[in-house]
């Protein structure tokens, strides 16, 4: 059998094949009465127009995509992020999906990530690790009618589907345990200055309610910032040490940075725990056999992106969802570096 062509598409329909390829990716400029006779010959043809037929009635590509604004060394040298990949792709092909990634490669700040997959137009459904990029790239996903969740927070409000760990409560356990061991001036490394994310915010959250708590006033000074990866926390415990009145225990805001402040802190000559404490995190795998094991706050990586490709999954079907944002526990892990 002769396989349909777009062509044969538009002569059944009367109009030209340009004007079916519009509708066919999404674009404006066919009017509604052309655009459902189009999408009528498409049925009437059984026409397949491969995997961009996924914004027509009756069509799905049974692919969802993850967007990862950051570029590819950064993704595979992330733990947690991997967590959440490998729990994602599980649960796709548990649901006979296959999983698209598409990682950030240009200078917009992870925004081009959102660019391609958008273009391409492959896609059922998105899973979004949140950055900076997030607020003005979820808004794209919004306004090319996608479905989404978010991995951490949708700082754009534009649906408010998310997935993400009790952030402040960890934080807030994390610096009581700190205080209940007697520090009262603890060094905070927290993520990039410019471009902040919900995660990191609700974690200094957490921090200043535990230290207003305890009567202690915030002191400025005492937090720095890093990028999540190892040889910033080094950098950024650089800075702590060199201040007058350096601290006694430093809190990273993840693991791997927490990681860079022991190996600064062994390199200046001192002791974990003895002269300072150190707390992360996440738990990623390596934190129990680092040397000395790191005290942390767990949650599950594998657990976020488990339930957020589930509700992904409804929203897709059009079944109901119980809430649009899954919260799911932290606790902290007391081990020898506090």
């Amino acid at each position: 059998m002769k396989r349909v062509t777009i062509k044969d598409v538009a002569a059944h329909a009367g109009v030209s094949y340009q004007t079916v390829s519009r509708v066919i990716n999404n674009q404006p400029g066919v009017v509604e009465s052309t655009r459902q006779r189009i999408e009528q010959a498409i049925v009437e043809l059984n026409y397949r127009p491969n995997l961009a037929a996924r914004s027509l009635p009756r069509h799905r590509s049974n692919i969802i995509g993850l967007i990862v604004p950051y570029d590819a060394v950064y993704l595979f040298r992330d733990p947690n992020l991997l967590a959440q990949i490998s729990s994602i792709d599980a649960e796709a092909n548990a649901c006979g999906y296959n999983l698209l990634l598409s990682t950030a490669a240009g200078s917009d700040n992870g925004l081009d990530a959102y660019k391609r997959f958008v273009r391409n137009r492959v896609a059922d459904g998105a899973l979004v690790v949140e950055t900076a990029a997030g607020a003005a790239g979820n808004q794209l996903l919004s306004q090319n009618n996608y479905f989404y969740v978010s991995l951490g927070y949708d700082l754009s409000h534009t649906r408010k589907y998310f997935v993400h760990a009790d952030d402040r409560r960890g934080a807030n356990e994390a610096t009581r345990h700190l205080l209940h061991k007697g520090h009262r001036r603890i060094g905070i490394i927290n993520g990039p200055l410019i471009g902040a994310v919900g995660a990191t915010q609700e974690r200094l959250t957490g921090h200043l309610e535990a230290l207003a708590e305890a009567n202690i006033v915030f002191d400025p000074c005492l937090m720095v910032y890093g990028d999540y990866t190892r040889p910033s926390g080094q950098k950024a415990t650089e800075k702590l040490l060199a201040l007058p009145d350096p601290p006694t225990a430093i809190f990273a805001f993840n693991d791997r940075m927490a990681m860079g402040a022991v190996w600064m802190l062994k390199s200046a000559g001192l002791r974990v725990p003895e002269d300072i404490a150190v707390v992360g995190f996440d738990d990623i795998p390596t934190a129990a056999d680092f040397s000395p094991p790191l005290t942390t706050v767990r949650h599950s990586g594998v657990r976020v992106g488990q339930v957020a490709a589930q509700m992904l999954f409804k929203l897709i079907d059009g079944a109901p969802v119980e809430s649009p944002e899954v919260v799911l526990p932290a606790e902290l892990i007391v081990r020898q570096s506090s």
